[in-house]
């Protein structure tokens, strides 16, 4: 059996633990704004994407994950609801969110 160099191990566990948390998408003042948001209720918010007034972002509460859509008005980012499952377009049109902004936000997975 031949054995894996120390390097090689560190690189392939690297590579699996980044895949676990997916990377925000979006712009960085918002993508700060909407985790500060998430976090404030829920805990610790993992990942975020943004879409024009839209945002997708899980978070970590206690021990499950959850999903958290929210929405930007006047006044700062709005949570418009949370699940704990995963979005999809079907579950996102109800709230208002426009077709075109659905791909980007469930970048919020990959």
């Amino acid at each position: 059996m031949k054995m894996l160099r120390p390097s090689a191990v560190a690189l392939l566990l690297f590579a699996f633990t980044t895949s676990l948390f997916g990377t925000d998408f979006g712009d960085p003042a918002d993508v700060k704004q909407v985790r500060k948001v998430v976090a404030g209720k829920f805990g610790h918010a993992l990942n975020a994407s943004i879409s024009h007034n839209w945002a997708l972002c899980t978070a970590y509460s206690g021990e499950s994950d959850m999903s958290v859509v929210l929405h930007r008005s006047s006044s700062g980012w709005k949570i418009v609801a949370s699940d704990g499952g995963a979005y999809v377009a079907e579950t996102l049109k109800p709230f208002g969110v426009s077709t075109a902004d659905i791909p980007a936000l469930l970048k919020a997975y990959q």
